[in-house]
């Protein structure tokens, strides 16, 4: 079938029979060339993005299993001083493992903003607290004078550590999940 065929020889005297069609011939390997090019320059460059990904994601997992003790005994004392607590209570605190993990919870994404949100607000009630404090207890015995404006208050933040509380408790299920 392929008696007397020479691959180079007869390509070349084709090319030669048909003009023009050298050009195009030179238009398509230059059109492949480029997409080659490009591809080889671009693989690299997409591992890497996938590497640095990887290691993002595993990263935050790392992160999550340490924040999520504290979270929960966060949660615990959040609960209690809901239950129990009183205004002239000492403020529910965040505990300072945690503060200090705040600036890595952008690797959480959406959960790590829930759970910065959740630490203001527990900050926020305590200042609040503390403010009503100041003024409501002399030599550590409450002024019970001052306890009928310290209800409004204290029912603030109550509501403020309720929203917190779902805050946190959506934190634990994504990151259980």
């Amino acid at each position: 079938m392929f008696q007397g065929f020479q691959f180079p020889k007869t390509i070349l005297i084709w090319f030669e029979a048909h003009p023009g069609s050298a050009g195009w011939m030179q238009a398509i390997v230059a059109g492949i060339a480029i997409v080659a090019v490009y591809l080889a320059a671009t693989i690299p460059v997409r591992a890497e993005a996938k590497a640095r990904e990887a290691e993002r994601r595993l990263r935050a997992w790392g992160l999550a299993l340490l924040l999520i003790p504290k979270i929960i005994i966060l949660k615990g004392e959040i609960e209690s001083c809901i239950e129990s607590g009183t205004i002239y209570d000492a403020p529910v605190q965040v505990p300072t493992s945690l503060i200090s993990k705040t600036d890595q919870l952008y690797l959480l994404g959406e959960i790590g903003g829930r759970l910065l949100q959740a630490i203001g607000m527990v900050n926020g009630v305590a200042a609040q607290t503390r403010r009503y404090q100041a003024v409501a207890i002399s030599n550590g015995v409450p002024i019970l004078g001052k306890a009928a404006a310290g209800m409004p208050i204290w029912q603030n933040n109550l509501a403020t550590l309720r929203l917190c509380l779902m805050n946190l408790d959506e934190v634990i299920r994504k990151i259980q999940t």
